[in-house]
């Protein structure tokens, strides 16, 4: 059973591979510009995204910088001539340090996306260029 399933993995290949080797070149240009035009519908469509989390990201960075701000203003106003309000301003601080870690830690995900996110459309690019310097190369082998 298994190696039916091999044998007819090996046929469908040599049949795929002898129907692409007689594509004429004007097909293979076609099928390359196809190609491109979908690449180019995916990195427009990254770039989209890109640009919504660049604006979550400034949001983001704002929103960790007031919090940085606040915090350090609350860090330094400790006083120890009346304890109880210091202790309830300790608790406040600390759940003032949570937020300002958590929105820390969603600034860096925002970030990260961003480098992916630039990453991915860099190597769609890359596909994009190959595509194109295989339809020009068709294109030269005609003329």
């Amino acid at each position: 059973m298994n190696r039916q399933i091999i044998l007819a993995g090996a046929l469908f290949a040599c049949i795929l591979g002898a129907c692409s080797a007689t594509k004429s070149p004007e097909l293979q240009k076609y099928e390359a510009r196809q190609q491109v035009l979908e690449l180019n519908t995916d990195r427009n469509e990254l770039k989209i995204e890109l640009e919504k989390e660049k604006i979550v990201n400034e949001r983001l960075q704002k929103d960790v910088d007031e919090l940085n701000k606040k915090a350090d203003k609350n860090t330094s106003k400790f006083s120890a001539s009346d304890p109880s309000s210091t202790a309830s301003d300790a608790k406040a601080t600390a759940r003032l340090l949570n937020e300002v870690e958590k929105a820390n830690n969603r600034l860096e995900k925002s970030d990260k996306k961003i480098k992916n996110l630039r990453k991915d459309i860099e190597k769609l690019d890359e596909k994009i260029s190959k595509l194109n310097k295989q339809i020009e190369f068709v294109d030269a082998t005609e003329q």
